[in-house]
């Protein structure tokens, strides 16, 4: 069985080791047109950038030569030119001397990733206009501070304000620069957080002194010589001497033509068990749709995690349809400061916006008891959840915490899998110790308090 993998980063990775462990007479061919950094990890670049770690490249957890231990054929620097998908057929390129050879596949794994959504406005090809997808880009940035003579006169504005956005803000604020944060929307992270909890995170921001502008609209860039750019909205001028855009993510699959459904930010429309419209074709990570359980409708995913399950299950699937997904509960965290924001399931804006019921609940409270004085500074919380007025099932949650609850949001996209409900939540056996809650869990008194609410509303 011939298995090719176009893209090399985390999906890939992913799925070529487990079709290789799985399958002992697959010959996997992975395929990506880079050279170096396949494993980066996006998270590197505000890590690098804050000081965390010594270059964004120590991400990377994956070399080569690993691969090739286990006896993939690793072609690098190579482009997909065009899919003949009636013949099995992928044309390719060699990026430095242009060769032009075929492959043919048994089986064809879609991996490609993602690309930064580049701003429809004049100006953009600046020098001094950043993108952060690569390791050469997070390093570009950082040497254009160095190279300033005094950051603290360094104006830098962050073009989006989703979660890439508001690290890059923070980032380049730690870095003792001016920081102007533009968003097209009225919320930050507004397709993570609900208007509330957004609120938090751009008071916190403005906290820290980054200026925060909402709703704008950005009509042009110009390139004042070696001095920066000059950004022009709809209603104002901004000056910056290094622009950061974070507007978003496009699934790379430009080169599949028509041969598979294209849908939601132009990802591969796949089923649960990760194939394409085309039998022999499967796509994941970045590259594929995925299905939101509680709407039952496809979104956009693209994080590390759900890029390497995907991989995984592909793998699985290859000859037969073994094991389904569950879809994506897309949980998301960042930390900010030093506060995490996390997020899973849905939330009460975008149910809305289909028109589906939703009630919700936001409990202030600390996880311990006042007489964990050394504990207290760390213990305040704000948790939501969101849910069926009708049924009670969990929908989603949020939270706030200088605490990292990691562990826990991951549980309960696993609850949120199996429907778990507000009662479920409330009457269910945990655990309590001293030093980490009180006898009433959070978790359960939040759900009491929703329960409580919705009957009186109802």
């Amino acid at each position: 069985m011939k298995v090719v993998i176009v893209g090399a980063s985390h999906a890939g990775i992913a799925a070529a080791q487990r079709v290789v462990a799985k399958y002992t007479d697959a010959e996997v061919t992975l395929i990506d047109r880079r050279t170096t950094h396949l494993s980066f990890i996006g998270a590197g670049a505000h890590m690098y950038l804050n000081g965390e770690i010594e270059s964004p490249a120590a991400t990377d957890y994956c070399e080569d030569e690993q691969l090739q231990t286990l006896g993939v054929d690793l072609r690098l620097g190579v482009n997909v030119l065009s899919l003949d998908a009636d013949q099995r057929l992928l044309s390719l390129e060699a990026v430095e001397t242009g060769e032009q050879t075929t492959l043919r596949y048994d089986r064809l794994i879609l991996a490609t990733g993602s690309t930064p959504r580049i701003p429809a406005v004049p100006g953009f090809e600046s020098k001094h206009v950043h993108l952060l997808k690569r390791v050469d880009d997070v390093i570009a940035l950082r040497q254009a501070l160095d190279n300033a003579k005094d950051v603290a006169n360094q104006q830098v504005i962050v073009l989006g304000g989703g979660l890439a956005g508001t690290e890059a803000a923070m980032a380049m604020r730690n870095a003792g620069a001016k920081v102007t944060l533009l968003h097209n929307h009225d919320s930050l992270a507004s397709g993570y957080f609900d208007h509330d909890f957004s609120e938090r995170l751009a008071e916190l921001l403005i906290a820290h002194g980054i200026d925060v502008v909402t709703n704008v609209d950005v009509r042009r860039m110009e390139d004042v010589a070696d001095r920066g750019v000059v950004i022009e909205t709809a209603v104002d001028t901004y000056a910056a001497n290094e622009v950061i855009v974070t507007i978003g993510m496009l699934a790379n699959t430009m080169t599949v033509g028509d041969e598979v459904t294209i849908g939601v930010n132009r990802s591969a429309v796949v089923d649960e068990y990760m194939y394409t419209t085309n039998p022999y074709i499967l796509a994941v990570g970045d590259a594929a749709t995925s299905k939101n359980p509680q709407l039952q409708e496809n979104w956009s995913i693209m994080h590390a995690s759900g890029a390497v399950r995907q991989g995984i299950l592909a793998a699985e699937n290859l000859l037969e349809k073994r094991i389904s997904s569950p879809g994506s509960q897309a949980a998301y965290g960042v930390k900010l400061f030093d506060w995490f924001f996390m997020r899973v399931g849905v939330t009460a804006d975008s149910a809305r916006f289909v028109n589906r019921a939703v009630a919700e609940y936001v409990l202030e409270t600390d996880q311990v008891a006042d007489y964990m004085v050394a504990d207290n500074d760390n213990a305040h919380i704000w948790i939501k959840v969101i849910f069926d007025p009708a049924t009670h099932v969990l929908l989603g949650v949020q939270m706030q915490s200088k605490r990292d609850f990691t562990e826990m949001f991951n549980m309960m996209a696993v609850a949120l899998n199996h429907q778990v409900t507000l009662e479920d939540l409330a009457f269910s056996d945990m655990m309590f110790e001293p030093h980490a809650n009180t006898p009433l869990n959070f978790l359960s008194d939040v759900a009491l308090r929703a329960l409580d609410e919705n009957e009186a509303r109802s």
